[in-house]
C-alpha cells in the first residue's frame, strides 16, 4: 500500500484524502485545528455555485476598483500592502480581468465544477449536512449588471448550462420570499441546477467514512513547520509535535498553502480574500431559494432551520483578523436588505474567513518541483463547489504517475 500525507483538513483536503484512499493510498491527514472543517470550510456562504462560477477578475470588477480603492462601495475593500508579492499578484489579477480571459477562466472554473457536482453526488447520499437542492437567484439592481450576466450566460451555453434572466415578477414566482426584501431589483439570475449545505457538517461526516471506512488517520493539532527534502525528493514533514517521515505529501492548507510550499522553495501565487459571515435562526419568510445579492455581495442560504448570511471581500495584508466594526457593517447591511429573513436578535454565530485566491481564479492543482511533493489549493470563494473535483484530478495525475 502507498503512503501519502495530506495537509490540511479542510473539505479541500478531506476530498482530497478520499480520492487517494478509494486509488488504495494509505492515507494520513494532518491539520493544525483540533478537528476537521475548522478554517474557511467552518462558516462559508453555504452555496454549492455549480452554474455560478464567475472568475472574480472581470471587466465589471476593474471598473469598480477606483470605488474599492476609495472605500466608497462597502462590500469589496482593497489594502494595498507595501510588498513586491501584493505588487505582482495584482498585476495579474488586473491582467486577468480583460474579456477574452474573464471568459477562458469561467468556462475552466465551470468544466472543474460539473465534473465536481457529478462526483459529489456520488457521496452525499452517505453523509448528512442540510444539503438542499433548490437553485439559485443572482439579484441585479441595475440593467447594466442585467447585461454583464447575459454576455456570461451566453458564454457558459456552449457548455450546455441552463441558466435565466428573470424579471422582478419571475423572480418574485420562484421566491415568495423577495416580497420583503428591502432593496429595488431590476432582475434575477436563475441557476436552477445549484445547490446548497453546511460545509462544516460534510467535513464532519467525511472524517468519520475516511476513519471507518478507509482507515484513513488523522493528527489533529498538529501545526505544519518545515519541509525537508533529500537530493530533490520529498523526506518528511517537519511538525510542532514532531517529524513524519513521508515520500509524497499533498499541500491543501488554503491560505496556509502559501506559506508552507514557500518551505519548500515553491512560490504559490495565492493571496487571502477575507470575508464574514453569520449564522442565525430562519424565520417563516426566509428564502427556500439561496440568495445572492450581487450589488452588496451578500448571500443568504437557508440550512434547515438557519440561515447562512456571508459576504464582504477583503484583499489585503496577510494578517487580518476578525474586525468587529466591519463584521457590523456586514450585518447591518444583511438585515436591512432581508429583515423578514431571520432573527438578527438572536445569538449571532460569527465567523471570519479568508478565500485562497489566485489571479486568474483557477485552483492549482499537480506536481510541484520537489518529487513527491504536490498541491490542490486556491480555490477562492469556490472551494466548497469545486472540491470533489480538484481532489479527483489530483488523484487521477498521481496514477498516471505511478503507472508511467
Amino acid at each position: 500500500m502507498r503512503e501519502i500525507v495530506v495537509l490540511g483538513a479542510g473539505v479541500v483536503g478531506l476530498t482530497t484524502a478520499l480520492a487517494l484512499a478509494e486509488d488504495g493510498h494509505q492515507v494520513t491527514v494532518v491539520d493544525a485545528a483540533e478537528g476537521p472543517g475548522a478554517g474557511a470550510s467552518s462558516g462559508n456562504g453555504a452555496q454549492l455555485s455549480y452554474l455560478f462560477t464567475d472568475a472574480f477578475s472581470s471587466p465589471a470588477l476593474l471598473r469598480k476598483i477606483p470605488s474599492y480603492l476609495t472605500r466608497r462601495d462597502p462590500a469589496v475593500r482593497i489594502r494595498p500592502t507595501a510588498s513586491w508579492q501584493f505588487a505582482r499578484w495584482s498585476c495579474s489579477f488586473l491582467a486577468n480581468g480583460s474579456k477574452r480571459r474573464f471568459e477562458r477562466n469561467t468556462l475552466r472554473l465551470l468544466d472543474l465544477a460539473l465534473e465536481s457536482r457529478q462526483r459529489f453526488r456520488s457521496i452525499s447520499s452517505r453523509l448528512g449536512f442540510d444539503h438542499r437542492m433548490s437553485g439559485k437567484l443572482t439579484l441585479y439592481a441595475s440593467q447594466a449588471g442585467l447585461r454583464d450576466a447575459e454576455q456570461t450566460i451566453s458564454m457558459k451555453r456552449s457548455a450546455g448550462v441552463r441558466q435565466s434572466l428573470l424579471s422582478p415578477r419571475e423572480a418574485l414566482e420562484i421566491e415568495p420570499a423577495l416580497a420583503s426584501y428591502a432593496h429595488p431589483i431590476a432582475g434575477a439570475l436563475w441557476s436552477p441546477e445549484d445547490e446548497a449545505g453546511d460545509c462544516s457538517l460534510f467535513c464532519r461526516g467525511l472524517r468519520n467514512i475516511l476513519e471507518e471506512d478507509y482507515g484513513v488517520s488523522f493528527r489533529f493539532g498538529t501545526r505544519i513547520t518545515d519541509i525537508d527534502s533529500d537530493r530533490g525528493r520529498l523526506a518528511s514533514i517537519r511538525t510542532d509535535r514532531g517529524e513524519i517521515a513521508c515520500r509524497r505529501a499533498v499541500i491543501a492548507l488554503g491560505v496556509d498553502s502559501r506559506r508552507i510550499a514557500a518551505r519548500a522553495g515553491i512560490a504559490l501565487p495565492i493571496w487571502p480574500l477575507q470575508g464574514y459571515s453569520m449564522t442565525i435562526p430562519a424565520l417563516p419568510d426566509a428564502p427556500h431559494v439561496s440568495i445572492t445579492d450581487s450589488t452588496r455581495k451578500i448571500v443568504f442560504c437557508r440550512l434547515a432551520d438557519r440561515l447562512r448570511i456571508a459576504g464582504v471581500a477583503d484583499l489585503g495584508p496577510l494578517d487580518q483578523r476578525f474586525d468587529a466594526q466591519r463584521f457590523s457593517s456586514f450585518a447591518q447591511a444583511a438585515e436591512r436588505a432581508f429583515p423578514a429573513a431571520g432573527d438578527y436578535r438572536a445569538e449571532v454565530n460569527a465567523w471570519t474567513g479568508f478565500r485562497p485566491m489566485t489571479p486568474d481564479n483557477q485552483p492549482i492543482i499537480g506536481v510541484t518541483r520537489l518529487k513527491g511533493l504536490y498541491v490542490n489549493c486556491g480555490h477562492g470563494s469556490l472551494g466548497w463547489t469545486l472540491s470533489m473535483g480538484s481532489a479527483a484530478r489530483l488523484a487521477s495525475q498521481i496514477r498516471e504517475i505511478d503507472t508511467a
